[in-house]
């Protein structure tokens, strides 16, 4: 799914390419993805103005004139395109704009996992994992003291701690996995296992691994529709040599989640969970 580094490029860009714009035509794809909360659902569109977009946890937020939202959740396969209006649309198109300038956004998702959801403005209690977002790890707000609040409470393994948006602004599988391997903390570890320097570690960690993808997105400058996954270090990475160490990346399963690691460089000292990476999916 996009991450937050991912929205933190792509935001932007759909900022300045949209804001000012009007809708001239609405153009619905698969109502799998569709979550309609005001009357007339998509059709509400139709001569709207996009006023602002924002970011807020891992959606997309199209702030409306006529305080009508368009929020979009690109979940694990959703992306952005700016195109024109006389291009056919792909397969995986779930929602097709057309705009005032002669051009058209398309929102696509190939396995229709996302949602698009029309919600009276900034009403965020309507669509799930909106109302509540957790503390901004890359604002002022997040020290260590304050991380170390939030680990006094928690008692699950530290992966599914990085991932709870309603604690943490925000995480996805990618970054989380990143994140854990900077701080040299295995993805099993449970939180209340960790002791004043493990919480140092994660806490640069958090910050250091988010802002530095951050930057080389925005440095990289891909198309709004690819997702830059290149210079990870460890996720999607089994059986390839840590960039460390050399030792092979493995993987896990974590409460269904799946979890790259190295063995060497985050040890676990438990001996929970080892999958073999030639039999992990």
């Amino acid at each position: 799914m996009p991450e937050r580094p991912d929205l933190e490029y792509v935001v932007p860009r759909l900022h300045q390419a949209l804001v000012g714009r009007r809708i001239t035509s609405v153009h619905p794809g698969n109502p799998v993805v569709q979550r309609l909360t005001v009357p007339g659902g998509l059709d509400v569109l139709d001569g709207a103005q996009f006023q602002d977009i924002t970011r807020r946890s891992n959606t997309v937020c199209f702030h409306m004139d006529g305080d009508v939202d368009l929020v979009v959740a690109p979940m694990l396969a959703g992306r952005f395109q700016l195109t024109t209006p006389t291009r056919k649309r792909t397969k995986d198109t779930v929602l097709a704009l057309d705009l005032d300038d002669s051009t058209t956004l398309w929102v696509r998702d190939k396995v229709n996992m996302g949602r698009v959801v029309t919600l009276p403005s900034r009403q965020w209690e309507k669509t799930p994992g909106l109302p509540h977002v957790g503390i901004d790890v890359l604002g002022p707000e997040f020290t260590l003291q304050a991380l170390k609040k939030l680990a006094k409470k928690a008692r699950n393994q530290v992966k599914l701690f990085l991932l709870d948006k309603a604690l943490f602004d925000s995480f996805g599988n990618a970054y989380a996995d990143e994140t854990l391997f900077a701080a040299k903390i295995h993805p099993k570890t449970r939180v209340n296992e960790l002791d004043d320097d493990a919480l140092a570690r994660l806490h640069a960690a958090i910050i250091d691994t988010l802002q530095s993808a951050i930057d080389h997105i925005v440095t990289a400058q891909p198309k709004l529709e690819n997702k830059l996954r290149d210079f990870l270090n460890v996720r999607n990475r089994k059986g390839e040599p840590c960039p460390v160490c050399g030792t092979a990346i493995r993987a896990a399963g974590v409460r269904g989640y799946d979890a790259f690691f190295c063995p060497s460089c985050q040890p676990d000292t438990k001996g929970r969970g080892f999958v073999d990476w030639r039999k992990a999916r």
